[in-house]
Parts: structure tokens; C-alpha cells; sequence
């Protein structure tokens, strides 16, 4: 055997402490990350979030959200008139923004169940995944919307 024995490597200064240093220091050292308040406050923030969202729910589901839902809308149809193409007429706008309008006031009189906006939302969601609405696009929801506002007064679409 040989009489050389190895030296320990000499400690680097880092800037910056690395976490095996962190994880392996013991307790008496190791400072916390964040202050043991913010468990707490992140806890009751998100308990917070939780009862509105169930606040919210059954306001929707009881119909009472209706002020709701028309602002949604009117965020909707803002969204789809940018996405008009070239082929869709004046009058295809205006009667779909005539239509948009009335299921607004129906949404705000509380008539419109949420069932009844299903058929609409789909239609929508089918229509703006391109990003472009054609002429065909927007007469089809134009009748969504007329259905909904039908089912409102009590007709049948």
C-alpha cells in the first residue's frame, strides 16, 4: 500500500447555496424558504376561492345568475365579430346582433334556463374553433340564439 494519503477537496465559495448543502445542513441552521404564515393564508385563499366558485355555482344553477351569463354573452359576440370573414353580409351581423341582444334582456329577466343555452354554447364553441366565422357559421348561430329566445317566451323553436 501506499503511504500517500488523499486530501479533502477544497470547499468551493459559491454565490449561492446549493440544496444538497441546504438539505443536508443541520436544522439549527437552515432558515426557512417563506414565512410560516403563508400555509395559512394560501390555505384560507383558496378556501375563499372555493366558496365563491359554489356561491356562483348555485346562483347559475337557481337562474338568479342571469346578469352574469348576459355580460359572458356580450364578451361572446364581441369575440365573434372579430372573426367575421369576407362572405358575411350587414344583415347577417345585424340580425345576430339583434338576436344577441334579446337574449341578453332575456338572461337579465331571468327566462332563459340553463339547458335551454346548450344548444348556443355548442354552436359557438364549434364555430370560433377556427378562429373564423363564415356566412353559413353565423346564420346557424343566429338560429341558436333564436331558439333560445323562442324557448324564452314560451314558443317553440
Amino acid at each position: 500500500m501506499s503511504d500517500i494519503l488523499p486530501t479533502p477537496p477544497e470547499p468551493r465559495t459559491l454565490p449561492f447555496r446549493r440544496p444538497a448543502d441546504y438539505y443536508s445542513a443541520p436544522l439549527s441552521e437552515v432558515r426557512p424558504i417563506v414565512h410560516k404564515g403563508v400555509p395559512y393564508g394560501c390555505g384560507a385563499a383558496s378556501l375563499l376561492a372555493i366558496v365563491l366558485l359554489f356561491i356562483g355555482g348555485a346562483l347559475a344553477g337557481s337562474g338568479q345568475g342571469g346578469a352574469l351569463f348576459a355580460t359572458l354573452f356580450g364578451t361572446m359576440a364581441g369575440e365573434i365579430r372579430g372573426m367575421y370573414a369576407k362572405d358575411v353580409t350587414a344583415a347577417q351581423k345585424a340580425a345576430f346582433d339583434a338576436e344577441i341582444k334579446a337574449l341578453q334582456k332575456n338572461l337579465d329577466d331571468g327566462k332563459v334556463s340553463i339547458s335551454d343555452l346548450q344548444p348556443l354554447l355548442r354552436s359557438i364553441r364549434e364555430t370560433s374553433g377556427d378562429s373564423s366565422v363564415t356566412a353559413k357559421e353565423l346564420d346557424a348561430l343566429t338560429q341558436a340564439a333564436r331558439n333560445v329566445n323562442a324557448a324564452a317566451h314560451g314558443q317553440r323553436p
